[in-house]
Parts: structure tokens; C-alpha cells; sequence
């Protein structure tokens, strides 16, 4: 078989890893790999690729081998990835990506059928924000919150040495719509003594009486108000494009120091925003070793899929039994998964991190 490899979207900070599973389980097939993510796809670059062209360094750094990058797909650039393909005799794509990637996969699954073009497809689950449906949790994300729960306990002792001039502290943490990074960045059970005292999420509708009055309880409890916010919460206090079509507009963040500008106003005490920004999705110094092995078995998964002739199928990822953590991988159809978000469940969307055992809990295998 003739197989094809690309990721949209963003990088992780273990999506090589996927690559290089992908590879390592595709061998005895021809591989091309999609550089550019949908931009190739359109415009066609494809090129020849092996396990040895993928060094296994990058699995331990940043960034994409293949490339990536996001694009608003058309029926016309459907028609011209579909013609892409048929003209490298392309028999089996997978895509590395969230739910939009899964959209665009399952979109192409269809195009292709309605030219007559056999064609199979497999989706390798990534994204640190944790919003695909049909897995417990994605690769990708795991990395992310590892180094939010190594970073920010620092962020919250350097904010207690400096409570004197800066009362209040708002962290910001990637999510536009899901908050489960901002849930990650309230890990603390290394330092209880500097966990946030605050957390803000898209799935809580944000009220400006009720954060303030938050903020000026934990003043008066502890001295300082240490809080973490998603960038998606609180939405209405910024202009960032949220809705933007496949996310092809930056955010470039910014809410916590708007939050800040509040309680300053507010408050009447100086506060300060950080915004932690892509570091989040890039450190690959401080990825999970989890993360990376579970990144890996992803893409042979995939591969897997695509030698066996099956289509339209994403890799599920999900914990096997009750006992010493363990993951298991089931396709799962693209039609359940395309397009569609996972939000917080309900019992974990709070502001106050102190009723976030259950989530620590099942966290915490994912950060080791």
C-alpha cells in the first residue's frame, strides 16, 4: 500500500512521536509524508518518507517534523486534495489532529467515495486542549498539563514572596473553549501550600461580582489572590476571535490581564497578568513520558488501520480496568468525533480548585 502521513493544527510537544509509531508500524508499505499540513494537501506536497528521514531526537522536542497549520477547507480544495491523492496513487491517509482535523478527515473520507476513489482513512488523536471526543484523554495533553503542574507552583511561591507589592496574580493557560489545561494548572499536590486559590473556566460562566468577591476573600484569608484562568473564560472582557472558523485567526491571549485591570479598578490593590502562551504546547523538555509512549501508540494504531483496509475510523484511547494505570486503543467512527467538542465534565467545572480531588486524581497518572 501507498500511505500518507500529515498533521493539521497545531504541533504538541510528542506529535513526532506519532510520526515516528506511525512509521515504525507502516514499515514494509510506501509512506509519503503531507509537509505543510492542509495547505499540502491542496497544494500537493508530498514527498517520499522513511523511518530513518525522522530522527528519534525530535520526539523529545517541540514543533512538527511534517509541519503544520490550519485552513478553512472548501469544496474546491476538497475536489483538489481528492485529485492530489488519486494523482500519487494514494491508498490510505491518516491525519494527526483534533476535532477539526477529524472534520477535514472524515469530509475527504466522503469526497473521495462520491470521485470513486478507494481510499482509507485513520485520525490520530492530538491536542493539548482535551476536547476530542472519544478518548479519555488526548496525547498531546498530557505533556501540556506536566508542564503547567511543574511551572506554575513556582509562579505561586514567587507570587507569595512578592505579595507585598503584587496582592493578586492571574496565570492564563491555553483553552478557548475547554478548561481542562486551567483544571491541569491547579495540580498541587507536591505544594499544597501554594495552590491557586482560583480557577476559571469557559464551561463556568464568568460573573464580575462573584470573582470579585473571590479575589477579596482570598486577600483576606491568605494575604494574596492567586488565580488561574483559561483563556476562553471571561470571554466578554476581551475581543479575541474566538468563533473564528477552524481557529485560522491567532488568539494571542490576554484575558488575565484584563481580569487584572479589574481587580485593580475593583479592588483598589495591584495585580498582575501572565499569559503563558504556546510555551505550553512546546516544552518539549518537560514532556510526559506517558504522553510520548501513548503519542507513539497512536500512530502505529493508525497505521495499523490503514494496512488492514478500514476507513473512516479515528484511534480511541481509553484506561483499561480499575488497577495500576494502563491505556487502551479502540477506533472510534469519525462521524462521532468530527467537528464535535468535549467539554469539562459537570462535576469538575467549579472556581474553587479545593473541589478538584477527583480530577487530580485522574490526572495524575498522566503527568508521572
Amino acid at each position: 500500500m501507498r500511505l500518507l502521513i500529515g498533521q493539521t493544527g497545531a504541533p504538541t510537544a510528542v506529535v513526532n512521536a506519532s510520526l515516528r509509531g506511525f512509521l515504525e508500524a507502516a514499515e514494509g508499505h510506501e509512506v509519503l509524508a503531507l509537509r505543510g499540513g492542509p495547505d499540502g494537501l491542496v497544494d500537493g506536497r508530498l514527498t517520499p518518507v522513511t523511518l530513518a528521514d525522522v530522527p528519534p531526537a525530535w520526539t523529545h522536542r517541540g514543533g512538527s517534523w511534517l509541519g503544520a497549520g490550519r485552513r478553512a477547507v472548501t469544496g474546491d480544495d476538497l475536489d483538489a486534495a481528492v485529485a492530489t491523492l488519486a494523482e500519487h496513487r494514494v491508498d490510505g491517509v491518516a491525519l494527526i489532529g483534533g476535532n477539526g482535523t477529524m472534520a477535514l478527515l472524515r469530509a475527504l473520507t466522503e469526497r473521495a467515495e462520491q470521485a470513486g476513489l478507494p481510499l482509507c482513512t485513520a485520525g490520530i488523536p492530538k491536542t493539548v486542549d482535551n476536547d476530542l471526543v472519544g478518548v479519555d484523554h488526548c496525547p498531546g495533553f498530557g505533556s501540556a498539563a506536566r508542564y503547567l503542574t511543574r511551572v506554575v507552583p513556582d509562579l505561586a511561591r514567587d507570587h507569595a514572596a512578592m505579595r507585598a507589592i503584587e496582592p493578586v496574580r492571574v496565570v492564563e493557560t491555553l483553552g478557548r473553549s475547554v478548561g481542562w489545561l486551567a483544571l491541569a494548572a491547579t495540580w498541587h499536590r507536591e505544594d499544597p501550600a501554594h495552590a491557586p486559590h482560583l480557577v476559571l473556566l469557559p464551561e463556568v460562566p464568568f460573573d464580575r461580582a462573584d470573582f470579585l468577591r473571590q479575589v477579596d476573600d482570598a486577600l483576606h484569608a491568605h494575604g494574596r489572590a492567586f488565580v488561574v484562568t483559561s483563556e476562553g473564560a471571561a470571554r466578554e472582557l476581551t475581543d479575541e476571535p474566538f468563533e473564528a472558523a477552524n481557529h485560522t485567526r491567532i488568539l494571542l491571549g490576554g484575558v488575565s490581564r484584563r481580569l487584572a485591570a479589574l481587580v485593580t479598578a475593583e479592588l483598589g490593590v495591584a495585580a498582575r497578568g501572565e499569559v503563558l502562551g504556546m510555551v505550553q504546547r512546546s516544552a518539549g523538555a518537560l514532556a510526559g513520558d506517558v504522553d510520548r509512549r501513548e503519542a507513539t501508540e497512536a500512530g502505529r494504531h493508525a497505521a495499523r488501520l490503514l494496512a488492514d483496509g478500514r476507513s473512516g475510523l479515528m484511534v480511541g484511547l481509553h484506561r483499561v480496568g480499575t488497577g495500576p494505570y494502563t491505556a487502551g486503543y479502540d477506533p472510534v467512527p469519525l462521524a462521532e468525533v468530527a467537528g464535535r467538542t468535549r467539554p469539562v465534565p459537570a462535576p469538575w467545572r467549579t472556581t474553587d480548585p479545593a473541589d478538584l480531588g477527583d480530577f487530580h486524581d485522574w490526572l495524575t497518572p498522566l503527568i508521572a
